[in-house]
């Protein structure tokens, strides 16, 4: 749900590279438990700089970084697995302020020269200065900052990526990023730094609602673990059912972001312990998987949809799925702890800008205190710089 990768341009001819197998763990390990770490590598403050190709960063760069893949347990679908993340330490920090970074679409497939998802994959980062967009243009100048950053890969990538990504279903997502934040401040904790808890977030596009939903997960559920300082996101679909629905109203129409949409909807019935359906009772083509799901054979919602399921949904008397995407919504009804900061462009034809208006007006009117950085006349993957800019201007001010 980026534009950094061309999702809603790419070919139907998809070769499919070998899945790295994850074998269900069968000890008793905790959620949350740090499993292993690797020191990969070591970038100089130069070298953060000339390996962001989207933005002069140098004038944000000052520490070298050392980065890490940790391997953690956690649960998918009920049941325990290990995933990895990266973790982005700064040279001669002795105080950590612990930053997450939730990123945006990938797709879990090889299209050849074009595109390979493990070079997106977070743990998988060498210090090379291509491919991993987010981490080079994002998570490696925050940490130059001053910044400890961990990225998850989320299931689905990296060390799970024979598995299915739960796409756009936050409360399933925040089960492996949590977990991996868990297993992170462990990490830090043996490295003998100060921490006191506090934890800033962040997230671009599907990282955007990632980074939201965990800002209220994390305060209802995890306080004891972490003190959210302050969230900061990026055209994030806030507000799903509204996501949802605007596209509907467009059902005649061909959309270019009917991946997003189709990947989502597929997403939400699986993974949703109220939904499980037969895919047939949800679209009008074949769908064994989420392969499928992600190359609809057209571009036009009521022809991917079942026109039963579509009906259903436009008059909301299928009730059990407006509710499940109701839960999966973050604009309003909760009050957030700390700050929240939105960013959006405001001609964002992939996730319109209203996700963020409306997030600012119901967390504002639940009493929170929210600051919406608009842009205008900004698109998708327009506003990156500024995002990087701004966000680390804010969080500065709250350390």
């Amino acid at each position: 749900m980026k534009a950094a990768l061309p999702l809603l341009m790419l070919c139907c001819t998809l070769l499919f590279g070998a899945c790295t197998k994850n074998h269900t763990p069968n000890d008793t390990q905790a959620r949350g438990s740090l499993i292993s770490s690797t020191k990969i590598g070591h970038l100089t403050a130069a070298e953060i700089a000339a390996h962001a190709d989207k933005f002069n960063a140098q004038p944000m760069v000052s520490h070298g970084v050392t980065y890490h893949s940790i391997t953690y347990r956690t649960v998918y679908k009920g049941q325990p697995i290990d995933s990895r993340g990266l973790l982005l330490i700064p040279d001669n920090a002795d105080t950590t302020y612990l930053l997450a970074y939730f990123h945006g679409t990938h797709l879990p497939i090889n299209l050849g020269e074009f595109y390979q998802s493990k070079f997106e994959s977070p743990s998988n980062y060498d210090g090379r200065s291509t491919g991993f967009l987010e981490t080079r243009n994002i998570a490696l100048i925050w940490a130059s900052a001053g910044y400890t950053v961990f990225l998850p890969d989320y299931i689905g990538f990296g060390a799970t990526s024979d598995k299915e990504h739960p796409y756009l279903m936050y409360p399933e997502m925040f089960k492996c990023n949590i977990d991996g934040l868990l297993a992170a401040k462990k990490f830090i904790q043996n490295q003998g730094t100060v921490y006191d808890n506090r934890i800033f977030l962040s997230g671009w596009s599907q990282g955007g609602g990632a980074c939201l939903s965990a800002h209220k997960y994390i305060q209802e559920q995890y306080a004891s673990d972490f003190t959210v300082t302050a969230s900061s996101g990026l055209a994030g679909p806030y507000n799903f059912k509204g996501f949802i629905d605007t596209i509907l109203s467009k059902r005649n129409d061909e959309l270019n972001i009917i991946n997003i949409f189709s990947w989502g909807v597929y997403s939400l019935n699986k993974f949703s312990d109220k939904l499980q359906r037969p895919t047939d009772q949800i679209f009008s083509y074949p769908v064994y998987d989420q392969y499928a799901a992600i190359f609809p054979p057209s571009k036009t919602p009521s022809k991917v949809l079942n026109e039963y399921f579509l009906k259903r949904i436009m008059d909301g008397t299928d009730t059990k799925f407006v509710q499940v995407m109701e839960e999966n919504t973050y604009d309003h009804g909760w009050k957030p702890v700390g700050k929240v900061f939105l960013h959006h462009g405001e001609a964002d034809n992939v996730v319109y800008y209203f996700n963020s208006t409306d997030a600012r007006d119901g967390l504002t009117a639940a009493g929170g205190d929210v600051t919406l950085h608009s842009y205008p006349g900004g698109t998708h993957d327009s506003e990156l710089e500024n995002y990087v800019r701004n966000t680390l201007t804010d969080f500065n001010a709250l350390k």
